[in-house]
């Protein structure tokens, strides 16, 4: 489901990124991977996740995609991408540009399926000026805390200089 929504707001936004079709294929491995790190115990799942999808070499990445897509999956909660952090430092500024906009929207798509039971069926977005409106038919009422929405929307607010909100009906 997080895969599904990362999707739908990566085609939803491609006015704001620009970002073409390897972007959005690293997006879905990220998104796919992004909670695999919740099965090592000892470390922050997003941090698990990153270090799982680095080691393992039987995923079908070059090992710059593979650092892409492990990165996705550990900005997708918690700290924001920082030049202070080694492996994205490592990265050209393109890639850390797809490793921004892709860890932002999995952000929202993660949010959006908190709960995990799949409760937003499609979404659209409506994008003005200075404004992403973020439009969702669920099956239940979708309740996210201010705080939560704060800390996921953020990333995305920061980057595209928007403001967003949220309807879910």
């Amino acid at each position: 489901q997080v895969c599904t929504l990362s999707l739908m707001l990566f085609d939803e936004m491609r006015d704001l990124h620009h970002m073409g079709t390897k972007a959005r294929d690293l997006l879905r491995a990220g998104s796919l991977l992004h909670d695999i790190g919740w099965s090592f115990s000892g470390k922050p799942h997003h941090k698990a996740s990153r270090d799982q999808i680095l080691s393992d070499t039987s995923l079908p990445f070059k090992n710059r995609e593979r650092t892409i897509v492990a990165l996705i999956a550990r900005y997708h909660r918690r700290s924001y991408p920082d030049g202070r952090h080694a492996l994205y430092r490592d990265l050209d500024p393109a890639e850390q540009e797809i490793v921004r906009y892709c860890g932002a929207i999995l952000r929202i798509a993660d949010m959006l399926d908190r709960k995990h039971i799949s409760q937003v069926q499609t979404l659209e977005c409506t994008i003005t000026p200075d404004e992403i409106h973020i439009s969702c038919t669920t099956t239940a009422p979708l309740i996210i805390a201010p705080e939560i929405f704060s800390d996921k929307a953020g990333l995305l607010e920061l980057l595209t200089n928007h403001r967003i909100y949220l309807k879910c009906n």
